[in-house]
């Protein structure tokens, strides 16, 4: 049975929301950005956007400078949720084997359901048309289709905004033909660097060249890329992966030498990543903190520890231990925290986290999961405008999302 994959990208997703949600952006450059000062970046751009120039990791001021009527919004990560969701579900009436990749991109295995590539093409284009029309007109997105996750992915990426891309057995060669390395997902500068040094420049060419010398040179990485160009599938459909660390960091808006708001960010940032945390029902076993102060420069520490991470409240102990003697001495800057060395949750208790502690931790989280962000907080974060450590979302993250 030849497998038939579809794969969907949402163009200009963050922006394309805003414009959705708020109708006078609509036709109108739009920057969503971190933070609305001069030293947040633009992390999506609308199309209008782009045709100035105006591109993702641009700063802000910078922004403004090649678009001076560009209309900025602040990034709004619950919103991008919502409709991300919404769009799961519209898919999930087509087929359950779904792989959410990004918050803006999925794959979708049709096999055994269809016989044809025609046929993915026409379910294609209905969700396409039942996106616009269920989770908002201003909505479009990109698609690939292939038999193979891979090829489906690059046809995706590589297809004209807002149109779908077939590649199959028989014109996969064709579609290859002359296209540079870099075109393709997972090949970067460096890796193109060295596939240059083999004579390799397109991927017609990498397709054509031998998977043994590949392996030799490259190890299974290399044999990997060339089964990738050459439709051969490794793996199916991802299921979610157990990720090498999270964490949530923030730039300080305002200076001042207030210990008593520094320790409120902090442990906002440890409610974010404790959260994440126990929405994966996972425990840690490495902890990192990081800072940045006008007068100190940077400092950081990573360390492993022997009892697992669990609530907020450990994360919080844990990161103060390793900054506070530093917050005293500065002007902090930026703040960063995270987990690592992350398992799945054993029922074996922590010696550093009580029963009561973990059931009040759960408790809080289903409150604010049902009713809002931060409907409940900690003590410490009473008074905390939302400008500081605010909701934060990943292109690579699907944190939230229903499976």
């Amino acid at each position: 049975m030849q497998r038939i994959i579809l794969h969907f990208d949402m163009n200009s997703y963050f922006a394309s929301v805003e414009q959705q949600a708020n109708p006078f952006l609509r036709g109108k450059p739009v920057g969503v950005c971190s933070t609305m000062s001069r030293r947040g970046c633009i992390i999506a751009s609308s199309r209008e956007a782009k045709t100035f120039g105006v591109k993702t990791g641009c700063r802000v001021d910078e922004a403004k400078m090649l678009c001076p009527q560009i209309k900025l919004v602040e990034v709004d990560p619950p919103k991008y949720r919502s409709t991300t969701e919404n769009i799961v579900r519209l898919c999930k009436e087509y087929t359950s084997e779904i792989e959410l990749y990004s918050i803006d991109e999925a794959f979708l295995d049709f096999s055994g359901l269809i016989k044809s590539f025609h046929q993915a093409e026409t379910l294609g284009q209905i969700i396409k048309t039942r996106i616009r029309q269920e989770a908002g007109e201003w909505l479009n997105c990109s698609m690939g289709i292939s038999y193979t996750r891979w090829l489906a992915k690059f046809a995706g990426d590589t297809a004209p905004k807002g149109g779908i891309v077939i590649v199959n057995p028989q014109n996969r060669l064709t579609y290859l033909k002359g296209r540079d390395l870099q075109e393709a997902w997972g090949i970067a500068g460096a890796l193109a660097s060295r596939l240059n040094a083999l004579n390799i420049f397109t991927l017609d060419e990498l397709a054509r060249y031998s998977p043994i010398n590949l392996l030799e040179v490259f190890g299974i990485r290399g044999y990997k890329l060339w089964a990738n160009v050459n439709g051969i599938e490794l793996a199916g459909l991802e299921q979610r992966k157990i990720p090498k660390s999270i964490g949530h960091s923030h730039v300080l808006r305002k200076r001042n030498r207030d210990e008593k708001f520094h320790k409120a960010v902090i442990m906002r940032l440890a409610e974010r990543t404790g959260r994440r945390l126990r929405e994966m029902n996972l425990e840690a076993h490495g902890i990192y903190a990081f800072m940045r102060a006008e007068g100190l420069g940077d400092f950081g520490v990573s360390r492993k520890v022997f009892q697992p991470i669990l609530t907020t409240w450990s994360i919080y102990r844990q990161v103060l231990e390793i900054l506070a003697p530093f917050l005293k001495k500065g002007m902090p800057t930026f703040f960063a925290l995270g987990l690592f060395n992350l398992q799945p949750k054993s029922d074996q208790l922590s010696l550093f986290e009580k029963p009561k502690s973990l059931n009040l931790v759960k408790a809080l989280d289903i409150i604010n999961n049902k009713y809002g962000e931060e409907t409940i907080v900690q003590g410490d974060l009473a008074g905390l405008s939302d400008g500081h450590a605010p909701d934060r979302i990943g292109f690579r993250k699907t944190v939230g999302l229903d499976d």
